[in-house]
């Protein structure tokens, strides 16, 4: 059953990532404003939960330290989405899994049967084959904001983790989680003088149209968030993970989708004959791999 959940929480969160790099290409760059702008939207629906649904439980403040951590790692999301494509991006997310496997067999004791440990290799080769292919993620200012996304994360998956192991429920690990992280969204931008004016003019220069895509990308964001959080809950840590990479070959597939049916929020992505022949060939592993896991299950 956690195969389920990881494969709706990758096609959610590859969602979010196309809309993301749509809103990045066409709107507005700066990671702080776009956040904010998103905020507007999540903040709500926090309210909402905790109002209507008992998110109490005594990891709330490493719960909530482990979000404003990883807000630092949407800034570096915004980053990659403005230097390179929606699908490379998520090499990020393929070194996250492999940081959290490692923490999963050091500190969750956990361990894979033969099926599941060849179905998870061959998914995380198709991820790092289609990346890797690419010579313009070896430069710094890509490198960078790579390995910085994957680390700042890491407490936010681990925290996740332990929280359930001891039988927090899902609704109160995933509102600390997030309500830390946006928080931070909201007030960054207001406390810094220079980032207000970007603001107010962000404000008074996109359309409508920029405003219902980043109400579709939080909705979206939410569901992803929740399917994961379930997914952790009933699988092994590093096992999700690895199975997560799924979404960059989601993403290729959405941004085509995109690129043909809704050219507002076309992201950046390569869609050449090369481009595509190595994407396929890489999702052939990624494909194998997942059958592994479906019958190791």
């Amino acid at each position: 059953m956690w195969l389920l959940f990881v494969l709706l929480s990758a096609l959610s969160w590859a969602l979010v990532n196309v809309l993301d790099s749509g809103l990045v290409r066409q709107y507005e760059k700066h990671p702080a404003i776009l956040l904010w702008s998103q905020s507007l939207f999540s903040i709500p629906i926090l309210i909402g939960m905790a109002l209507v649904l008992d998110v109490q439980t005594s990891f709330w403040w490493i719960l909530l330290l482990a979000g404003m951590i990883a807000y630092l790692g949407d800034m570096c999301v915004f980053l990659l989405l403005d230097r390179i494509d929606a699908s490379v991006s998520n090499l990020s997310w393929a070194l996250l899994a492999i940081f959290i496997s490692i923490i999963g067999f050091l500190f969750f004791h956990e361990t894979w049967t033969s099926l599941q440990a060849g179905g998870a290799l061959l998914v995380l080769s198709g991820a790092l084959i289609l990346s890797f292919w690419r010579r313009d993620i070896f430069h710094a200012r890509v490198l960078l904001p790579l390995f910085g996304l994957a680390l700042l994360y890491l407490p936010f998956y681990v925290a996740k983790k332990a929280a359930l192991l001891e039988n927090q429920t899902v609704w109160a690990v995933l509102f600390w989680l997030l309500i830390g992280r946006e928080l931070l969204c909201i007030f960054t931008p207001v406390a810094i003088p220079s980032l207000r004016s970007r603001v107010v003019a962000l404000v008074r220069r996109v359309p409508l149209r920029f405003y219902l895509g980043s109400a579709v990308v939080i909705i979206v964001f939410f569901l992803g968030e929740y399917f994961g959080t379930v997914a952790y809950d009933l699988g092994k840590a590093s096992l999700v993970a690895i199975v997560g990479n799924v979404q960059l070959f989601l993403v290729i597939a959405l941004a085509w989708v995109f690129s043909r049916f809704i050219p507002a929020f076309v992201p950046r992505e390569l869609l050449d004959s090369r481009s595509v022949l190595i994407k396929a060939v890489s999702f052939a592993f990624v494909f194998v791999g997942l059958a592994l896991l479906s019958v190791s299950q």
